[in-house]
């Protein structure tokens, strides 16, 4: 018995340690020193992956991503401007020509007296840290802030005053080494996730007019279900709003059956086909994940008492891999996944009344000797017994199990609004 229980020990420690050592992302372990930041700007859509699942934390970060990065933070969507091009290396076919040009025109991220951008060029994190010292609202920061620090001497005389401010607002990384800056090190993915990540919690230290406040800029509206009592999705600067009481369809990822469902099972339904507005927004686009997990199953019971699936949904995954909070309910059955209660029964009622009619057909036909009438009478007498047999016997035996195909959907309505960022 102890020898059972040594196993059994040593199992679950295998498990909790695989557990903890799970990837978030492929290369992002749970235990990884910057996880709860990258994690947070992929979902913010801050940093985006650079392809499924894959975050790649040590990848350089260049001016250009820097900017886009920044900007998201600060709270602007994309920008698309027509504003005249003041550098000479920024092309107009780039994906961030608009992101370079909207912070040329805030004064976020200066250009080079030579009228470049220098797009492509690494950033150091000395670099960064000027950045945000820039955009921050006006102090000297303490000078003595930089004592801890073995490698403080490394930073560039340019820098110095911008570092003891970012330290003083504990927007800055030192890792791995708690007493070293690293000032002149290229910057990494994972360490502009945990500079960035620290500048969205302290917003209230930034200059107003980098900031961009949320604006609403129209109202349109979904016509997914006219069964929906509200339509409308709010379109601002920085999101799209799905308003609550929007009805909107789930497909089922895989097949699922109540007969081999647990209470806690993760259920997972998806966007099928893109949802837009009607007039053109492209609200959750296809393959978006709509995760729910199971919180009660009510087993078939007697007199057609048919499974019930309580389902809580949790989180809304796009297809670029952001998540944000999803509450919503199934529609039909009283919010449940369940089986049409008359299915059964009028599905017994038919078999009854063609059994019912075809012995009746018999029982007249042997009643008689020329057999003249025989089939009318039997049918008019033998449908309805066995229409009204089948009836009784579909709502007095147990009901069905719920059952759905990969594929099939169910209407889900919102409880909450739905924020989608740009």
């Amino acid at each position: 018995m102890k020898k059972i229980l040594a196993m059994f020990a040593v199992f679950f420690m295998m498990l909790a340690f695989n557990a903890a050592n799970a990837a978030v992302y492929s290369d992002v372990p749970a235990n990884y020193w910057a996880n709860k930041e990258i994690t947070a700007v992929v979902n913010d859509n801050v940093l985006p992956l650079v392809a499924k699942n894959t975050f790649a934390p040590t990848k350089e970060v260049t001016r250009s991503d820097f900017n886009s990065a920044l900007l998201r933070t600060l709270g602007h969507g994309k920008a698309n401007l027509s504003d005249r091009n003041p550098f000479s290396d920024v092309v107009s076919s780039r994906a961030d020509y608009g992101d370079i040009l909207l912070s040329s025109k805030l004064g976020l991220i200066y250009g080079y007296n030579d009228g470049t951008f220098k797009p492509d060029r690494i950033m150091t994190k000395s670099e960064a840290a000027s950045v945000i010292s820039h955009i921050t609202k006006d102090f000297k920061g303490n000078p003595k802030s930089l004592a801890p620090f073995a490698d403080k001497a490394d930073i560039p005389a340019w820098a110095v005053a911008q570092y003891a401010k970012t330290i003083d607002l504990d927007v800055y990384v030192n890792y791995p080494d708690a007493d070293k800056l690293l000032p002149n090190k290229n910057l990494n993915r994972a360490e502009a996730a945990v500079l960035l990540y620290k500048l969205k919690q302290k917003l209230g230290a930034v200059k107003d007019q980098y900031l961009n406040k949320e604006t609403l800029l129209r109202t349109e509206h979904l016509n997914e279900t006219k069964k929906a009592e509200v339509n409308e999705v709010q379109i601002t600067n920085l999101r799209k709003i799905v308003l609550a009481e929007n009805i909107i369809r789930g497909y089922f990822d895989t097949y699922f059956t109540s007969k081999d469902a647990e209470v806690g099972d993760e259920v997972i339904f998806t966007a099928k086909h893109d949802i837009y507005t009607e007039e053109g927004t492209l609200v959750i686009p296809a393959d978006t994940k709509m995760k729910a997990h199971i919180t009660s199953i009510e087993g078939k019971k007697w007199w057609n008492k048919n499974d019930k699936v309580t389902v809580e949904f949790e989180t809304l995954t796009l297809p670029n891999g952001v998540v944000v909070p999803f509450n919503a309910e199934v529609l039909n059955h009283d919010g449940v996944l369940t089986e049409n209660r008359w299915a059964k029964p009028l599905g017994y009622t038919v078999g009854g009344a063609v059994l019912g009619g075809g012995a009746g057909v018999g029982l007249a036909a042997a009643d008689g000797a020329d057999g003249s009438g025989h089939f009318c009478r039997g049918v008019a007498i033998g449908t309805p017994v066995g229409a009204g047999v089948g009836l009784l016997t579909g709502l007095t035996t147990p009901g069905r199990t719920y059952k759905a195909n990969t594929g099939d959907y169910v209407w889900l309505k919102l409880t909450q609004d739905l924020s989608i960022p740009e």
